[in-house]
């Protein structure tokens, strides 16, 4: 019998409650977005101190964040998907500018965010665009090559990640048990199993108390993308997979339009660095 989730689940009031108090203390003002102007701010002021691996790095976050409460007030909002793919963007410019500075000092769990942010970045971007750079096409992540429909390639790799981080090898591969075989699951074209396992993973997640909530599960929009491109059945219905994603029309991102901020002069750094980004 095939596992069941609720469309909306019990605390998804109470987070539109907390949501849209906030919403009113600030006049009307997306208090992340206001923080998120005023780094800008700072950030044009001030150029020569730019650090491309930190400020991208936080806007991800921001990014992510408003995606999801601009989704929580209004389900209707098609900004979201921009805030997604911004989001997405910007933890892979961090990951790349963070990579091309090795020497640069971060903390254990600066450098466990990045490798996740990264990660979690690779399957936002393409929750939206359905496609990942080019520049990446010859990264050993089994992300990469996963989304970029290498599965085999994609398998081999799942041999050198962890589950855990280890301070001798800080450049490794982060993953779960449950993300691990969710990729297995998709080469070996289990549509099954992968239902299965976002299930427990949306079961999981919604156990996270007020306040730590999933609104837009971008991790699961890309698997169901990834598995209807190469011909295979799989969907979740439930308000965290927004509809919107899946519409043609709607979920699409002119990159010349929608980009992050500082973008042709980060790109411009990431050619010094050998890194060509399209």
């Amino acid at each position: 019998m095939a596992e069941k989730l609720v469309y909306q689940p019990p605390k998804w009031e109470k987070e539109l409650k907390k949501e849209l108090q906030l919403f009113r203390q600030s006049k009307g003002k997306d208090i992340t977005l206001s923080n998120l102007q005023k780094i800008l701010k700072e950030e044009e002021e001030f150029p020569s101190m730019r650090n491309y691996g930190e400020l991208y790095a936080n806007l991800q976050l921001k990014y992510r964040i408003l995606a999801g409460s601009s989704y929580l007030r209004d389900n209707s909002n098609v900004q979201v998907i921009q805030y997604t793919y911004l989001s997405g963007m910007a933890s892979i410019f961090a990951y790349l500018f963070c990579v091309a500075d090795p020497h640069s000092k971060r903390d254990n769990t600066e450098q466990i965010n990045m490798i996740l942010d990264f990660a979690y970045g690779l399957l936002q971007f393409f929750a939206v665009r359905g496609i990942l750079p080019q520049c990446l096409a010859d990264m050993d992540h089994p992300y990469v090559q996963l989304l970029l429909g290498n599965f085999e390639k994609a398998v081999e790799l799942l041999a050198s990640v962890n589950s855990a981080y280890d301070e001798a090898t800080p450049q490794t591969i982060l993953m779960s048990d449950m993300e691990v075989s969710a990729i297995r699951a998709v080469a070996d074209k289990d549509e099954k199993e992968l239902v299965h396992l976002l299930t427990q993973r949306v079961k999981k997640y919604r156990k996270q108390p007020v306040g730590y909530s999933t609104f837009v599960d971008a991790y699961s929009i890309a698997y169901i993308k990834l598995m209807q491109q190469h011909g295979m059945n799989c969907s979740l219905d439930i308000i965290e997979i927004p509809t919107m994603f899946f519409d043609e029309v709607i979920c699409k991102i002119d990159p010349a339009e929608v980009s992050l901020p500082f973008y042709e002069d980060a790109v411009e750094q990431l050619k010094k660095t050998g890194i060509e980004w399209h």
